[in-house]
């Protein structure tokens, strides 16, 4: 059986060269899949997209591949364009009907009912999908009825939809093979290093899943209950990436990273046995961490932490409903910065009584923290209602959402936190968009007011790597890596031929691709 496997562009992602992300989610999906023998072939169109200078034609690098050959074209992508897999189902179908098609993530977990009723797929594999996609095959090999496998979504006869009974969470995350890196340019996704890079190979991993909070704009497909990895695998996997591609940058995406002091404890324990000498970036929620696990934390190589704080105003943390206030949140990011970890900061705005004063209050909450160096001075972004959310219910009952299927295939593709979103506040659009550029410029002035030779490293690009980290744990291996990410961070990232050139020349290698801006 020939599986191809096409990872659709990521239309939350940042700008040009910054965008790069490794596809996680269908990385699992062929290690899965090849585990159990089947022939698979991958197809990343959202790194296509940021590599090609010309006009972008998603068809035309699906063509590349014989499509007539493959018995099964799956599709996914963390927040996938939906007008790009419509159009590319209907495509396939033209030219093979016999291709069974389906999709599956968080985006198409979400909008399943109009990805079965506009587009060709034939099911949608609900939340984690790599027990569902080996059952589904199965069937499929088998000539059995695929229509038994638990966890899909699909159109019966009567053109009405059915979801079968759901299977449980994957329980024990260690059975489950390290994410297929080889299949998904890799070698060149390394090489996009982010902002506070220690100027080193970067891989992104997830030690858990799940969260146990319940953000009003958030509903976590993965579950409410945190499952985690064990110490051992998670460290194995941390060696395999070292080894075999000389990654020594680590950044946990887990949406409350393992959810569990005592684990992360145990972890960072580990770490330190192993003299693993790595670097390593996460993300939790400040009520998870305390002082003595910070300083664990920075013994075993941890470099930043990302915090969700959300607001700086305590009116909207409880409409929010994040079970913190900015009187905490100040304590943990300050004691964070004191034990040499740096932190990071993400803030959003747009929810019904955000208002003239609680915007002013997240400024100042901002402004009295631009005493810490920030690898990347912290903005107010804005919000998205996403559906099976609250605040997307909030937008329903409000009259927001007219056209709520347009919305969803649509105008949700076209917003991200960057960009302005739906306004629910009582503020006229334009006050309200005009304020957080505002107070957003008010912070970053500040904070180079503070901190005036970050201006200086700014105009020159180093402001993008954390340069009092880039010859700790250094070796002649990082010597490639090193010089790839002061070019990247200096000269990489300017639209400019030099900027092309020198990403030519970091990316040339990689895949037989030049990178072509």
């Amino acid at each position: 059986m020939n599986v191809l496997l096409i990872n659709l562009q990521n239309s939350g992602s940042r700008l040009g060269y910054a965008g790069l992300f490794f596809p996680f989610g269908m990385a699992y999906i062929s290690a899965v899949l090849k585990k159990h023998g089947l022939v698979v072939d991958c197809l990343d169109l959202h790194t296509e997209k940021i590599l090609q200078e010309e006009a972008f034609n998603s068809w035309a690098e699906v063509s590349r591949f014989d499509i007539a050959k493959y018995d099964i074209v799956a599709f996914g992508g963390t927040f996938l364009k939906f007008e790009e897999l419509k159009h590319l189902s209907e495509k396939i179908y033209q030219t093979n009907n016999n291709i069974f098609q389906v999709a599956g993530g968080n985006m198409a977990t979400i909008i399943s009912e109009i990805i079965l009723r506009q587009t060709r797929v034939n099911c949608v594999c609900l939340y984690e999908g790599e027990e569902t996609i080996i059952e589904l095959l199965n069937l499929i090999k088998n000539n059995k009825n695929w229509r038994e496998t638990k966890s899909i979504n699909y159109l019966d006869e009567r053109h009405e939809l059915v979801q079968t009974p759901l299977r449980d969470k994957i329980k024990l995350l260690d059975s489950i093979p390290f994410p297929d890196r080889s299949g998904w340019s890799f070698g060149l996704i390394r090489r996009a290093f982010p902002y506070g890079s220690p100027g080193r190979y970067c891989a992104i991993m997830f030690a858990s899943r799940g969260c146990p909070f319940t953000c009003i704009f958030c509903n976590p497909i993965s579950g409410r209950i945190v499952r985690s990895r064990s110490s051992e695998n998670i460290v194995e996997e941390i060696i395999f990436l070292k080894n075999n591609w000389n990654i020594r940058y680590f950044r946990f995406f887990d949406e409350v990273f393992i959810g569990s002091k005592q684990k992360i404890k145990n972890l960072c324990e580990l770490m330190i046995k192993e003299k693993l000498d790595v670097f390593w970036w996460c993300q939790t929620q400040i009520k998870f961490v305390d002082e003595e696990l910070l300083r664990l934390m920075k013994r075993a190589g941890c470099i930043e932490i990302g915090y969700g704080i959300e607001s700086g105003s305590n009116i909207i943390l409880t409409e929010m409903n994040k079970g913190i206030t900015k009187k905490l949140a100040k304590e943990v990011v300050e004691m964070t910065n004191r034990v040499g970890i740096k932190p990071s900061l993400n803030l959003i705005t747009g929810t019904p009584s955000e208002t003239p004063q609680t915007l002013q209050e997240t400024k100042e909450f901002l402004i009295s923290l631009n005493h810490i160096k920030w690898s990347q001075v912290p903005t107010i972004d804005f919000i998205i209602p996403i559906p099976n959310t609250k605040l997307y219910t909030i937008a329903k009952e409000k009259g927001f959402l007219k056209n709520e299927e347009k919305y969803l295939t649509e105008d949700m593709f076209m917003m991200d936190k960057y960009s302005k979103t739906i306004n629910l506040t009582q503020m006229p659009d334009k006050d309200f968009f005009d304020l957080v550029a505002q107070c957003n410029n008010e912070v970053r002035v500040d904070f180079l007011r503070k901190h005036p030779f970050k201006r200086l490293s700014s105009l020159l690009g180093l402001d993008h790597l954390r340069m009092g980290l880039i010859f700790r744990n250094f070796s002649l291996s990082q010597i490639v890596p090193l010089t790839e990410a002061l070019l990247y961070a200096t000269l990489g990232k300017k639209k400019n031929i030099l900027g092309k050139w020198v990403l030519c020349w970091i990316y040339r290698r990689q895949d037989g691709r030049s990178a072509r801006s």
